[in-house]
């Protein structure tokens, strides 16, 4: 009786012992597991960060090659925008070139032809007939008469006359000057001038000087004919 309560007594011992035991191996084991579950998180976050860091790096370097090379572009474009302002210039100097050469052809060739043949012409459009006059017996005029002629269609602001008085050996005994204003286009003007009583044999009318601002006309008989347009107004 007493073996059986013994042994008994060390069954139940033993059955609690192993229980504890595979209690604390369970916990232990589950501990276990925890810990393993962790490390792989661990591991499996540093993968990560590792991954994005290299994404990153990667970015990185893709946004300094892009920089990169939008430098290059912007370089290239400055260059280009440089070339093409340096080209226009040229052109608009090259321009600028042939208008003052365009300019100056045209400053020295005349704009009209026609007026320049209608100042040319001014000998022919104004015009004064010969004098008519009574001579005395001992030589001399007297009641001098003639006619001056504006055959312009234009007004003359002025007009000049010479009436000269000359010998029989055609030397000059003296000039009379007559100056006319406002001569109306196309008309014509009676004139006369003063007698001579002593000695003389012709009388001779000249056109000394004709301005006329309509065509720019500007006359005088004293300056030569140095042009193709020698009575055009300066």
């Amino acid at each position: 009786m007493r073996w059986s309560v013994y042994l008994l007594a060390v069954i139940i011992t033993s059955c609690t012992t192993f229980s504890r035991e595979k209690e604390q191996q369970s916990k232990i084991d589950s501990l276990a597991n925890e810990l393993k579950k962790r490390d792989s998180a661990i591991k499996k976050n540093v993968s990560v960060q590792e991954e994005v860091q290299k994404d990153t790096i990667v970015l990185a370097e893709s946004s300094e090659i892009n920089e990169e090379n939008h430098v290059k572009e912007i370089g290239t474009k400055k260059k280009e925008q440089k070339n093409t302002v340096l080209a226009d210039e040229k052109d608009h100097e090259a321009k600028k070139s042939d208008d003052v050469t365009d300019d100056i052809v045209k400053t020295d060739q005349p704009e009209n032809y026609a007026a320049i043949d209608e100042r040319n012409a001014v000998l022919k459009k104004v015009v004064a007939d010969k004098a008519s006059f009574k001579p005395l017996f001992l030589g001399g005029f007297k009641d001098i008469k003639f006619n001056f002629f504006n055959n312009y269609p234009y007004r003359l602001e002025e007009a000049i006359l010479k009436v000269h008085y000359i010998r029989e050996d055609g030397s000059e005994i003296k000039t009379e000057t007559k100056i006319l204003k406002d001569v109306a286009p196309g008309s014509r003007l009676a004139l006369t001038a003063p007698d001579h009583t002593s000695g003389g044999k012709q009388i001779k009318i000249t056109i000394e000087a004709v301005q006329c601002r309509a065509i720019d006309l500007c006359f005088y008989s004293s300056e030569p004919a140095k042009s193709i347009d020698p009575y055009r107004c300066r």
